[in-house]
């Protein structure tokens, strides 16, 4: 397994991280909990020491199944969790990422996970309320604490990044980054490489859209978070199809799966420093950690850039 460095922190992660959305129960359709919680174990027996998840997550569950999925090695890897969506008890949820809101929940997911600190904390959304600077300083109480061993922030504009260093050194900056969605490259990455701040990719396959195991005719039910994703949708959907035929073609030359190359592109991007993705099955665990230990040529990766423009070119097939 290859492995990262986050900055100065101290944490030293698996370049491939295992995303634990699902493990909260909702949002992905089917999915059987004795599998998943297999998968989280087969994870740390093939080097995955980076594990992600959030309190909203399930609303609480996906923190509590990690936690129990990895036993006493949650005290061996890196968990790192988020604040900053909250609920009430109608499950309505809002952004909210306020000192006082902060305190209540970093709690909460001390006591869900069963740990005393937690390895790196993000700021899951800004609220577009508190400002950037208080919600920092707030963290930083709690870091001092001992209540947090790193610091990160998630989903935050450019501007947003700057605000947050300037109060305190930021171990990572998680940002949605797969080769269907490259903003981040021009509208982060930037502001990353100069501030040295390093880059945890969630979304790698798309909500398994870059696996190639969808097609036109592929149907979501109500439960599940891809039945309203625009990039399940319409013509954006029809395009994303193209990029995953596209991935099908190299997979059959490379003998490499297409899940594989796409993990494997962003590993090789530059800037990117860990890669996140979700697993409901050992199968699937496997099938993702095939794509450390090695590179794609030059020729192999821009061949994957230009795939995925000439299937958003409005002149395109």
């Amino acid at each position: 397994m290859e492995m990262r460095s986050l900055g100065s922190s101290g944490l030293e992660v698996s370049r491939l991280g295992f995303g634990a959305w699902q493990l909260g129960g909702h949002g992905w359709g089917d999915c059987d909990r004795d599998q998943t919680v297999r998968a989280v174990r087969d994870a740390v027996d093939n080097g995955i020491n980076f594990f992600d998840t959030a309190d909203v997550y399930g609303l609480g569950e996906s923190e509590r199944q990690l936690s129990k999925a990895l036993g006493s090695q949650r005290h061996e890897v890196v968990i790192a969790t988020k604040f900053g969506v909250r609920w009430n008890e109608q499950k309505e949820t809002r952004t909210d990422i306020s000192p006082e809101y902060l305190v209540g929940a970093l709690e909460e997911s001390l006591r869900r996970l069963k740990i005393d600190r937690i390895p790196l904390f993000y700021v899951h959304w800004p609220d577009g309320r508190t400002p950037i600077e208080e919600a920092m300083a707030a963290l930083v109480r709690q870091r001092d604490a001992g209540k947090i061993a790193a610091i990160g922030i998630s989903n935050f504009s450019a501007n947003e990044i700057r605000a947050a260093a300037e109060v305190t050194e930021i171990a990572a900056v998680q940002m949605q980054f797969s080769l269907i969605n490259r903003e981040v490259i021009e509208q982060v990455l930037p502001t990353l490489e100069e501030l040295n701040i390093p880059l945890v990719a969630w979304g790698a396959l798309t909500k398994g859209l870059l696996s190639g195991k969808f097609s036109q005719q592929s149907e979501f039910p109500d439960d599940d978070t891809r039945h309203r994703d625009p990039d399940f949708l319409g013509e954006r959907f029809l395009s994303n199809l193209k990029v995953a035929d596209g991935l099908k073609t190299l997979s059959t030359r490379l003998g490499r799966s297409p899940a594989q190359i796409a993990i494997r592109w962003l590993l090789d991007s530059p800037g990117t420093t860990a890669v996140l993705a979700g697993a409901k099955t050992t199968a699937q665990v496997l099938e993702n950690c095939q794509a450390c230990g090695w590179q794609l040529s030059e020729d192999d990766y821009q061949f994957l850039q230009r795939l995925t423009d000439d299937a958003r070119s409005p002149t395109a097939d």
